[in-house]
C-alpha cells in the first residue's frame, strides 16, 4: 500500500489553529482560508484532507461546523473527519454530511457497545480508532483524560474489526520535531491493521525517513503546522517520496480509498 500524505486543517472557533502538544493554551493561528487551502493541496495531488473539529473535541459547541460542510460540498478531496465524534448519532450526521471517514477514539473508551454498533452499521472502512499517546498512556477527550494502555487498547479493537488507526504521539504534536514511528511500528506490528500517524512532521527529512522505512501497516503521514508555515509544500513531500523510490510509494492516495 502506498504511503499516503495527508493534509490536515484544525479548526477552533472557525479559525485554522495549530495547538503545540494539544494545549489549548499554546494555541497558533494561521491566517488560512481553509476552504482556499484545500483546494490548492487538490490542485498539488491530494486526495484525503484530515480535519479535526476542537471545538467538538472540547465540548465548545460547532462554530467550525460551517467550514466542515464547506471543505466536504465543495472540495474534491475525501475527507477524514476527527473531533467530538462520540455518539452514534455524531456519525450519522458526520456521514450525512458526506464525510468520508470518522475519527473516534473516546467513544471506544466510554461506549464501546456504540462503536461496535457503529462498526456493523457503517462499515470498519470508514472508522479510524484514535490511539493518542501521552507519556505512554491512553489520552481521550481532547487529550485531557487518561484511559490505560494504548497497546492493549489498539489491539483489542484491531481483534473486534477496527481496520484503521491514527496514532498520534501528544507530546510531538504540533512540535516539528519529527514524527513517532517507533510508536507508530509496534502499534502496526500488535495490531496487523493500517496506521496513520499525526503530530511532528517539520521538515522534508521527517518525510523522506517515513518513506526509507515503509515498514508493513505504515499507511500515511498527517501533514499539519508544518505546510501552513511553507516548510515545505505538498508537491515538494510528494516528489521527495517519489524520488525515494517509484510513484507507488511517492502516490497521494490510497488504494482503498472510497
Amino acid at each position: 500500500m502506498a504511503l499516503e500524505l495527508i493534509p490536515s486543517l484544525d479548526l477552533l472557533q472557525g479559525q485554522v489553529v495549530r495547538l503545540v502538544q494539544g494545549d489549548p493554551r499554546r494555541r497558533i493561528v494561521y491566517e488560512i482560508d481553509p476552504l482556499e487551502q484545500a483546494l490548492r493541496w487538490a490542485a498539488a495531488g491530494a486526495r484525503w484532507l484530515h480535519v479535526v473539529h476542537l471545538d467538538g473535541a472540547f465540548g465548545t459547541g460547532g462554530a467550525s461546523a460551517a467550514w466542515i460542510a464547506r471543505l466536504v460540498r465543495e472540495t474534491p478531496l475525501a475527507v477524514q473527519l476527527g473531533g467530538g465524534l462520540r455518539t452514534l448519532e455524531d456519525l450519522e450526521r458526520a456521514f450525512e454530511l458526506g464525510v468520508e471517514r470518522a475519527v473516534v477514539g473516546t467513544m471506544a473508551v466510554r461506549n464501546p457497545d456504540a462503536l461496535e454498533a457503529a462498526l456493523a452499521r457503517f462499515g470498519a472502512d470508514r472508522l479510524v480508532l484514535a490511539v493518542e499517546v501521552r507519556e505512554g498512556k491512553l489520552a481521550i477527550a481532547g487529550w485531557r483524560e487518561m484511559a490505560g494502555d494504548p497497546l492493549a487498547f489498539a489491539r483489542e479493537w484491531a481483534t473486534r474489526g477496527v481496520q484503521w488507526v491514527l496514532y498520534t504521539n501528544v507530546l510531538r504534536d504540533g512540535t516539528l520535531a519529527g514524527p513517532d514511528l517507533e510508536g507508530v511500528a509496534e502499534i502496526a506490528r500488535a495490531t496487523g491493521v493500517q496506521v496513520m500517524v499525526s503530530g511532528g512532521v517539520g521538515d522534508l527529512s521527517h518525510i523522506e525517513e517515513a518513506g526509507r522505512r515503509a515498514f508493513p501497516g505504515l499507511a500515511g503521514l498527517i501533514l499539519g503546522r508544518a505546510l501552513h508555515e511553507r516548510r515545505f509544500t505538498l508537491e515538494e513531500a510528494i516528489a521527495r517520496l517519489r524520488d525515494l523510490g517509484g510513484e507507488d510509494r511517492a502516490a497521494a492516495r490510497l488504494s482503498s480509498a472510497g
